[in-house]
């Protein structure tokens, strides 16, 4: 159903947000009062851009941030659309293992999605750690199905693959 005002369609937006990440966390998500078109995007944010624990003998962490932007288009009405994202995986104490960039705008050469991992690897002058690992683009849903397959995070709700399939669609 097409938004009938730039706020409905902000609304949607951070309430998708909100029911994918339902899967881990019942971290708030907040979109800052971005509810107006504007040249500059606005960001979306997880528990005020801080990495909350997840459920998990791993003892893992996850930060959520995304910018976007709002567009009206005459037969699609109000839409949002996602301008950058920043997801990271990280352990309690340690800090960032995985951290998923997109960011096209801003002081980086680097605009294509990327995938930074930490690694104290040296590789010729570089170290893997700063090296930007291509992945094209990256769902929220896909940190979320990576964290629950593959890192033994314990999620939240019985029905988080439903959840997740019903999303994509």
């Amino acid at each position: 159903m097409p938004a009938r005002t730039p706020a409905e369609a902000v609304q949607a937006y951070r309430a998708r947000i909100s029911r994918v990440l339902s899967c881990l966390t019942t971290a708030h998500v907040d979109v800052g009062g971005g509810y107006a078109p504007s040249v500059a995007p606005h960001a979306l944010i997880m528990a005020g851009n801080d990495a909350v624990a997840l459920r998990g003998a791993s003892r893992l962490t996850l930060a959520v941030s995304e910018h976007y932007t709002i567009t009206e288009d005459s037969d699609a009405g109000w839409q949002v659309h996602r301008a950058a994202y920043f997801y990271a995986i990280g352990l309690h104490d340690t800090g960032e293992l995985l951290a998923y960039h997109w960011h096209p705008r801003g002081k980086s050469p680097v605009v294509d999605p990327h995938l930074h991992v930490r690694a104290n690897i040296q590789l010729g002058e570089r170290w893997l750690g700063k090296v930007h690992l291509p992945t094209g683009p990256i769902e929220l849903e896909d940190i979320v199905s990576l964290a629950v397959n593959e890192l033994a995070v314990e999620p939240l709700r019985e029905d988080w693959e439903l959840l997740l399939h019903e999303n994509r669609a």
